[in-house]
């Protein structure tokens, strides 16, 4: 059985095994979080220093994309009557 490798929190610092926890990659850059509260937390720490000029047409486009997807999926499950 192969050595486990041990990673650390990004945000709290605490260890864990590779293969549990959050992992976020943005651009080259992993980031490991022990729990999805640490990797939230660390999430809404990254918007709030990034400007908004940039953040917010980026969170727009996601929303209008999800909406789409949301309509997409209740017009699928929608019964058809012949």
């Amino acid at each position: 059985m192969g050595k486990k490798v041990k990673m650390r929190c990004t945000y709290c610092g605490r260890t864990f095994f590779k293969g549990q926890g959050v992992e976020v990659v943005i651009g080259d850059e992993k980031f490991y979080f022990h729990s999805k509260k640490c990797a939230l937390r660390f999430l809404q720490m990254l918007l709030e220093r990034i400007p908004p000029e940039v953040s917010v047409p980026a969170a727009k486009a996601l929303a209008r994309e999800l909406q789409e997807a949301i309509k997409k999926k209740e017009e699928m499950s929608k019964k058809k009557f012949a």
